[in-house]
């Protein structure tokens, strides 16, 4: 586990134990009201809960050639009546977007799945897996896993706490509100400008796929995703053979691994509509393999570019 410095609220509490560490967190936050009761008082903060949340935990046991396992408890709380009808979802973004997910396996009254498809084989791997619950009195959706890493219970405990404490000191001081468009890299390939020999994107500034190559370009926007962003510099560099002098900026910021993000999705800040193409990603936080706080580095897109013609709102 790599614990670099988890800014504000946890930082220096690192006890010698697992459990000590938890509790030092717990105490920490203890004057703050739980994800679920700020959520319901104000729709806009970073969190990756929602009140819609009612599942204790959930694990995803990986297997690159096929049979991930995914298994969870439901919370005590839960108190609908009649069956309980699963479903196993599968999707390579990690957000909330009915369109990111595809339904592979239903079930009523199970407590896992196992998907024996082998998904998107590489060295690294973008599915995520979800559960959805159907009920008489509703239908909830557990919080999106992807598929590398491995968390047990205490793990899974510490690392919820930290991205809740990151979140929380991002919301309350350091944070820049803006929005995240997560690009896709699968679906339904672009007619116009795809390349179906070399699957090459042949317009960067095609209006179907935004220069993805995938119909749509980016799954719906994921609001209120804060990132602490760092005094930003510019630079000129003189190309004269190619296309001559070139403006280089980049931002560094820092920002909570939920969702998990991908070379080339795009942050739009609310305060100045700026859109910015996220070039380098680096893990300050992760905890077996599996990234919590970002360091990201960030390019400031040109107006001219197609995805400002993109729909933010």
């Amino acid at each position: 586990m790599v614990l670099s410095s988890v800014s504000g609220l946890v930082e220096c509490l690192l006890p010698t134990s697992p459990r000590a560490f938890l509790l030092s967190i717990e105490t920490t936050l203890s004057d703050v009201p739980c994800d679920n009761q700020l959520r319901c008082q104000d729709t806009c903060l970073p969190f990756y809960n929602n009140c819609d949340y009612i599942f204790q935990s959930i694990a995803v046991t990986p297997a690159r050639e096929g049979g991930t396992l995914v298994q969870w408890i439901l919370s005590p709380q839960i108190r609908d009546e009649g069956e309980y009808v699963y479903s196993l979802q599968t999707g390579n973004a990690g957000v909330d977007d009915p369109k990111a997910w595809t339904t592979i396996q239903t079930a009523a009254d199970v407590c896992l799945f196992i998907d024996p498809e082998r998904r998107l084989p590489g060295v690294y791997s973008f599915t995520h897996y979800r559960i959805k619950l159907q009920t008489d009195e509703g239908i909830y959706h557990s919080r999106p896993l992807h598929t590398f890493g491995k968390l047990n219970y205490v793990d899974w405990r510490m690392a919820e706490s930290i991205l809740r404490a990151e979140s929380i000191q991002l919301f309350r001081c350091d944070g820049t509100n803006g929005t995240l468009l997560k690009r896709k890299i699968s679906g339904k390939k672009c007619p116009r400008c795809r390349d179906f020999g070399t699957g090459l994107v042949k317009d960067g500034n095609c209006k179907i796929c935004y220069g993805t190559g995938w119909v749509g370009g980016y799954y719906a926007p994921v609001p209120c995703y804060y990132v602490n962003l760092q005094p930003s510099g510019s630079t000129i560099q003189k190309d004269t053979d190619m296309q001559g002098p070139v403006v280089e900026t980049q931002v560094v910021g820092r920002a909570i691994a939920s969702p998990i993000l991908i070379s080339e999705d795009v942050w739009v800040s609310a305060e100045s509509s700026e859109r910015f193409r996220i070039m380098q990603l680096k893990h300050l936080v992760e905890m077996k393999g599996v990234p919590l706080v970002y360091q990201v580095g960030m390019e400031r897109i040109p107006f001219s570019d197609v995805v400002y013609s993109f729909q933010v709102k």
